[in-house]
């Protein structure tokens, strides 16, 4: 996942299901800045750093006090986004490393934006099944 191929105005949150807490939520506005934030916990549940949402052009790297990376947004936008989620009682929700995305059964995504579907019964749309004439 990165920044430069997210439509505008629109969002992706990952939430641990169980907890129903947002742990990480990625932006674009309608002018196609990137927003972020985040709550992250490393691998004991415990809490390394929150952010409310802020504006994000210098990219942002964090990681816990064991070294290990949480999150890594580059600040080029056309590079994957890397992160390991975890939730507060030390679960792994979802991981990336830029190339492979691993999701676990408690991650739950939320998104919103603009969703364009084609008009039923043509080709980029669903087809019309038992259509009576």
């Amino acid at each position: 996942m990165n920044f430069c191929n997210r439509q505008p105005g629109t969002s992706v949150t990952f939430v641990d299901g169980e907890s129903e807490e947002a742990l990480l939520k990625l932006v674009s506005d309608a002018d196609g800045d990137h927003f972020v934030a985040y709550h992250l916990y490393d691998a004991a549940g415990d809490s390394v750093r929150e952010q409310s949402l802020q504006h994000c052009i210098d990219g942002l790297s964090v990681r816990s006090l064991r070294g290990e990376l949480l999150l890594l947004i580059p600040k080029d936008d056309r590079k994957s986004i890397r992160y390991r989620l975890y939730n507060r009682d030390g679960a792994l929700i979802t991981s990336s490393n830029g190339i492979r995305t691993r999701i676990y059964p408690r991650l739950r995504m939320e998104g919103t934006g603009k969703v364009r579907f084609a008009p039923a019964g043509t080709s980029n749309g669903p087809a019309t099944a038992n259509k009576r004439t």
